[in-house]
């Protein structure tokens, strides 16, 4: 077992004790925490194509690809041809994936801020994203840090 001070411990020990806290939450609502990771994604309302996608939702191509198919299924994402490239084909986040989005959202909000985790914490994540990626969110532009 790692030490207390491993960063890289201690990421991971919050991460998954975080997700097992709000459990109940996508539970609730029929929801995977992948496919919360990529209505997340979706929900700034750009449409993003699959390999982006699969980037940021920390989804394999092949994972992503079965999810994105159930998630059509189920009336929360759509797909669409790009303006630019008719043959890149980029995914949105459809009415009702928003609203589940709104809905789970606000009540991961509230249980999070139960926690009264130190504003401070949010901010010393989104510059280690930023450090490690800055690619994601580059220095001119605000990190935009989501529950």
């Amino acid at each position: 077992m790692r030490g207390p001070n491993d960063l890289m411990y201690l990421l991971n020990r919050a991460e998954r004790l975080l997700a097992r806290h709000l459990s109940d939450i996508l539970d609730a609502e029929h929801c995977t925490p992948d496919a919360w990771r990529v209505l997340q994604v979706l929900a700034d309302g750009k449409g993003h194509f699959m390999t982006g996608l699969s980037e940021l939702a920390f989804l394999p191509p092949g994972s992503l690809t079965r999810l994105i198919d159930q998630l059509a299924e189920e009336n929360l994402v759509y797909r669409r041809g790009d303006d630019v490239d008719r043959r890149r084909i980029r995914v949105h986040l459809a009415a009702r994936g928003r609203r589940l989005h709104e809905r789970v959202s606000q009540q991961m909000k509230s249980r999070i801020a139960s926690l009264e985790i130190d504003d401070h914490l949010v901010v010393l994540l989104g510059s280690l994203v930023t450090a490690l990626d800055p690619a994601l969110f580059p220095k001119d532009r605000e990190a935009r840090v989501r529950v």
